[in-house]
């Protein structure tokens, strides 16, 4: 699409400039084009009205000009005019940068720009240590870490867009890469939790917060304060005796509050732990009472974080209980990316429009979408659009169906709603089994061991007919003239893997059983050359996709991983070629029986969600 920019859209060139690199539009002269785009800001909400070449662009805040400019891009040659008010006062994307994966200023620009156009106003940077801090050489030490350069240029990029990129940093428990260096000893509690009452603590911290307000105009900074389950249990237990943990976590929120109100920041945390002390289920009936409530700062905002409920009744619940206390309440929903190689489509997507749809009827003014790494962060942000691009169309529509969301992703990636779903197909046995929507039988069947078979009896339906399927439509995916064809192809490549390998150890292990030579013969010679093969197409596919998207660091577990993997393959095959040469008598490994694992009979035979390599690869020591 050719676009003509009127002296009102000047402003938006630059911006405009970018996109041409990944969605169809192009600048040109006024003849040339297909749309001469006009704009007016200070509209009441969103308006978009085209009329033959002519099309204006109403707008409330700057994010809402690239909404618009989306808008024209879906109904391409026809004429429209169509209204839309924000349902949430702001409605964003947070990306975890601290499980290895850091992404580039590249990326992140694109990331920003995309989410301008999906109908989002901010950018959260979680970032537990990969920022360089004032007076802190050793945070985020050799882990990428960003440095104030790079967050004042994507500070700067982001208004351009009218994204506001806020900081999403910890300032209580997952601090746990820092924690290896002896300089931090002083100021731990227990685990990777900071130790309360300390006055070093205080001046960590606000070197933390002094850094972004160096940096970002952001008048909000979101503290972090989840998970941490054994607060005031190590040296603060030691030195103060056992003291009730809410108000111990109070005592604390107070002083970090302090130091957010010195830089000029508004803070929001998440909310988990006011009800974890409580009750260990945070998604449970236990209620914050009056006189605890009133413990907390009500000048902090509270994030209820959920990515796991289905039915709306009990997002209702849930919510319902924040807005008794008397804090601002805001919710975050998952974008699932963070349980493997694949995303979780169809699960992010049911549990999000539930979520989505509590959050409008409870009035819940902020919502963010969460992309979290976990294990290793695997899979990149972009693997998600669908489920970003629905929290963007929750914001401004009543239900936006599964036909915009995948107008949406086509247009930004080439990819429709239907592709990413095949993406994700491999994991996706919940649809066949009718059971764990989270399951990842790719990770785990990738990484366990052949002679050990920890997960032998959680195949399931992961066969290799189930494999050779998802290969041939993501190699057919993975063809495509797209930017983003990179995710398709390492999907594509893992499951060439794993048509092999899902079952090789069942196999191994059968044949073994009845000293059957010529089966082990097979496998050692024609099967598993063939899979080292595939291993390494597949690694050599997967840090490529991370280059793409990712600073180099952090691919260095990547590399040990699946390294180690190659490794025991081979000595696999060293040992197999042993016993069918006579060499040895047995293969100590091969004469266990297989358990289900976990010891969880209900579920043996079953696929299952286990996203931890250290889990997965060996049952002993690593």
């Amino acid at each position: 699409m050719q676009l003509f920019l009127d002296k009102s859209t000047k402003q938006f060139e630059n911006q405009i400039k970018f996109l041409e690199n990944y969605i169809d539009i192009k600048l040109s002269n006024k003849d040339d084009a297909d749309i001469c785009l006009s704009a007016t800001a200070f509209s009441d909400n969103l308006k978009v009205k085209r009329v033959g070449k002519k099309a204006t662009i109403f707008f409330s805040k700057k994010s809402e000009f690239f909404k618009g400019l989306l808008e024209i891009i879906k109904n391409e040659n026809d004429d429209f005019e169509m209204s839309q008010t924000a349902v949430f006062e702001t409605n964003g994307v947070m990306i975890d940068n601290s499980r290895n994966a850091v992404m580039t200023v590249g990326s992140t620009k694109l990331l920003i720009a995309f989410s301008a156009l999906m109908g989002f106003d901010h950018i959260e940077l979680y970032l537990e240590d990969t920022f360089e801090a004032n007076g802190e050489p050793y945070f985020g030490y050799m882990r990428m870490r960003y440095t104030k350069t790079e967050i004042r240029g994507l500070n700067e990029f982001a208004k351009g867009f009218g994204i506001l990129l806020i900081p999403c940093i910890q300032t209580l428990a997952h601090l746990n890469q820092i924690m290896r260096y002896n300089r931090y000893a002083k100021i731990r509690d227990i685990d990777d939790i900071l130790l309360i009452g300390n006055d070093d603590t205080y001046k960590f911290i606000e070197n933390l917060i002094s850094t972004w307000r160096e940096c970002v105009d952001s008048p909000v900074i979101h503290i972090g304060m989840d998970e941490a389950h054994n607060l005031g249990k190590g040296k603060y237990l030691d030195k103060n005796g056992l003291k009730n943990r809410f108000e111990i976590m109070c005592d604390h929120l107070n002083r970090v509050v302090d130091i957010c109100k010195k830089y000029e920041f508004k803070p929001m945390m998440w909310s988990d732990m006011f009800f974890k002390f409580i009750d260990k289920d945070y998604y449970g009936d236990a209620k914050i009472d009056e006189n605890l409530a009133k413990l907390i700062p009500a000048d902090v905002a509270l994030i209820y974080w959920d990515y796991y409920t289905i039915k709306k009744e009990d997002y209702d619940k849930q919510m319902k209980k924040h807005i008794c206390l008397p804090s601002e309440i805001g919710f975050a929903g998952g974008a699932w990316k963070w349980n493997g190689f694949l995303p979780q489509i169809e699960h992010s997507l049911e549990v999000s429009r539930n979520a989505l749809e509590s959050a409008k009827e409870n009035g819940i003014k902020t919502v963010i979408v969460t992309a979290w790494g976990d294990d290793g962060a695997e899979c990149p942000v972009f693997s998600v659009l669908p489920v970003l691009a629905l929290y963007g169309e929750y914001g401004y529509s009543e239900t936006p169906s599964d036909n915009e969301i995948s107008k949406i992703t086509k247009i930004l990636s080439g990819y429709t709603l239907d592709d990413y779903k095949a993406l994700a197909l491999a994991d996706a046995t919940k649809y066949y089994e009718r059971q764990n929507y989270q399951n990842n039988p790719t990770k785990y069947l990738l990484y366990q061991d052949l002679l050990m078979g920890m997960f032998d009896r959680h195949i399931g339906v992961c066969n290799r007919a189930h494999f050779e399927k998802c290969s041939a439509k993501l190699k057919s995916l993975s063809g495509k003239d797209s930017k983003f064809n990179y995710l398709f192809n390492t999907a594509f490549k893992l499951c060439r893997v794993l048509e092999l390998k899902c079952d090789m150890g069942v196999r191994i292990k059968n044949a073994y059983d009845k000293r059957d030579i010529i089966s082990l013969k097979k496998i050692s010679e024609q099967e598993i050359p063939l899979l080292i093969k595939r291993l390494d197409a597949f690694h050599k596919a997967f840090k490529n996709q991370w280059y793409s998207i990712n600073k180099t660091g952090g691919f260095d577990v990547q590399d040990i991983r699946l390294g180690g993997l190659k490794a025991r393959i081979i000595s696999a095959k060293e040992l197999l070629d042993d016993y069918i040469s006579g060499n040895i008598n047995r293969i100590e490994e091969l004469d266990q029986k297989r358990l289900p694992f976990n010891g969880n009979d209900y579920l043996d035979g079953k696929c299952l969600a286990i996203n931890s390599w250290g889990t997965t690869v060996s049952p002993n020591k690593l």
